[in-house]
């Protein structure tokens, strides 16, 4: 009896380790709190301002398709971005260190006129974006590349 109930522990393990709760990115900006997590093998991007969704976007498929990522890095500066699309307007979450200066964020530009609005975060919460770059097709249109 007490190796079946080794097993079913082990296959609730397994099974459960592939509907895990990841937060990738999380902070406030003057917009609402900004989050990009993946939940049971969707990632998904919200903004939530007073408690209440003002705006979600989610990946299509089991590849995380839809969202995209670029980074650059050399001595002193890393830039780590993931991105998409959603009707008219393309959404970037950045995290970018340059000589000793953090910043962090969200890009929101609009594709027909180039307008970009950027709001940056206030205090950041979590900023796991780097571990995505093994789960997301590269940007290969940013100058940024995918180092």
């Amino acid at each position: 009896m007490r190796h079946y109930n080794l097993m079913a522990l082990i296959a609730m393990f397994l099974c459960g380790s592939s509907f895990a709760h990841d937060v990738y990115f999380s902070c406030d900006t003057v917009k609402g709190n900004i989050k990009l997590d993946e939940d049971r093998g969707v990632l998904h991007y919200s903004l939530i301002k007073d408690g209440k969704k003002k705006f979600d976007y989610e990946s299509k498929g089991d590849d995380f398709s839809g969202f995209k990522y670029n980074h650059y890095s050399r001595f002193q500066t890393d830039y780590f971005n993931v991105s998409f699309i959603n009707s008219e307007y393309k959404y970037t979450i950045f995290s970018n260190y340059e000589d000793g200066n953090e910043s962090r964020g969200v890009i929101v530009t609009s594709l027909n006129s180039k307008k970009e609005s950027v709001y940056d975060c206030k205090p950041v919460g979590i900023d796991r974006l780097s571990d995505l770059s093994a789960k997301l097709t590269c940007d290969k249109d940013s100058s940024l590349g995918c180092e």
